[in-house]
This record gives C-alpha cells, sequence and structure tokens, in this order.
C-alpha cells in the first residue's frame, strides 16, 4: 500500500524534496511580507495593495496547503495522507476566519473597492488628494485622503480628510462630494454637489489635517 501510494507522487527523492522546500520557502517569505503589509505602519501606498483583507485572507487559506503539500511530498504515504487532512481543515478554519476578518475590514463595515481616483494635485507636485469608495448595504462612502507623491515612498494619510455618504440614489442628495482643488501646497478646499466649500490645512510631515469632513459618515 505504501509503495501504491508513493508512485502517485513524484519518484524522484530529491525533486520531492526541492518542490517541498520551494512550498516551505514560499510560505516563509508570505506570511511575514502580507502582516507587514497589514500592519504598514508607515503607510506606505506600494504596500496597500498587499495588505487588502483579501489578499490577507487568501494567504491564510493558502498556507496550511502548501504546507501539506509540502509534506505529502517527503514523508511517508499514510502519514502524508494524515498531514493532508489535516492541513485541508486547517485550510477551511483559515478560511472562515479570513472571512470575518474581511467583513471588519474597515469603520464603514466592508474594506474599498481597490481603486482610488486622484481629485486634486499640490502646485508643487508634493501631495495629492484621493477618493476612495467603501461599498455598504443599501449606500457607500466617499473618502478623501491625503497623499505624498514621492515615488515609492509616498505615503497616505492615516486619517480621512473628509466623507461623504452615498445613499443607493441615482440623483443623490446635494451634499454628496464634487471637487476639491489645493488652494496651496498645504491647504486643500472642498466642494459639494450643493456648492458648499470647505476648506482646511494639513502638517507636510505627518499628512494629518487640522480639521476633518464628514457628511452622514458618523
Amino acid at each position: 500500500m505504501i509503495e501504491q501510494g508513493s508512485e502517485q507522487r513524484p519518484t524522484n527523492v530529491a525533486l520531492r524534496r526541492v518542490m517541498a522546500a520551494v512550498l516551505t520557502g514560499l510560505v516563509v517569505v508570505a506570511v511575514p511580507a502580507v502582516f507587514v503589509a497589514w500592519r504598514n505602519p508607515w503607510h506606505y501606498v506600494l504596500l496597500m495593495p498587499f495588505g487588502r483583507s483579501s489578499v490577507v485572507a487568501a494567504v491564510l487559506i493558502t498556507v496550511p496547503v502548501l504546507l501539506g503539500i509540502a509534506a505529502w511530498l517527503v514523508l511517508p504515504a499514510r502519514l502524508a495522507w494524515a498531514v493532508a487532512v489535516v492541513a485541508t481543515a486547517l485550510a477551511l478554519v483559515m478560511g472562515w476566519n479570513g472571512f470575518q476578518f474581511s467583513m471588519g475590514a474597515s469603520l464603514y463595515g466592508y474594506e474599498s473597492d481597490g481603486d482610488s481616483k486622484v481629485v486634486a494635485v499640490s502646485p508643487g507636485g508634493s501631495f495629492e488628494v484621493v477618493v476612495l469608495h467603501y461599498p455598504a448595504f443599501m449606500t457607500g462612502f466617499d473618502v478623501l485622503r491625503i497623499r505624498s507623491r514621492a515615488g515609492l515612498r509616498s505615503r497616505e494619510a492615516d486619517q480621512d480628510l473628509a466623507c461623504f455618504a452615498v445613499p443607493f440614489d441615482p440623483v443623490g442628495p446635494e451634499d454628496t462630494f464634487d471637487t476639491a482643488r489645493f488652494l496651496s501646497d498645504h491647504e486643500v478646499e472642498v466642494r459639494t454637489e450643493a456648492g458648499e466649500e470647505w476648506t482646511t490645512t494639513f502638517d507636510p510631515h505627518t499628512l494629518l489635517a487640522v480639521s476633518t469632513l464628514s457628511h452622514g459618515c458618523d
């Protein structure tokens, strides 16, 4: 029975060990990398796509599978199948945890849809304002944030400059977001559909604004 089970795997022992080492190496690299991207204490824009809850959840599911395959390649057949069963069970548990994690990804109920639209650039070109959309049941939220423009070292403010609730209505209320512009390198103006204007300044080092705006997001 052991020989029959072994025939279903690559017969070259050295090849199996290499494949197992590669899979284990992927886990060793992926887990710390996605953890750093998720935490991202520097708020680097480059890391944000890799720290999304969907990516973290995918890694949580994939890690036990990869480790199970690695064990299946190098362990005796009977023990390998036992490890495969355990890995499958862990993947299911991790998948559920990943789902729960993604559901609590933000203050707005869901994670942003991943797209960010630049709506204003400072006169000196060092800063920008972006809009991110957070979908939610029967409504949504348009969130404005300040970002630096420094290539790979670009950062995003750990603060919502402005937030606008967007109800499920094709017409929409007049107090939804219209435009944003820089009055100077460190001063931003936000305008609503109703023509209401609001301005604030921000610290160029922390990117934090002196005041913030909320329309229906509280």
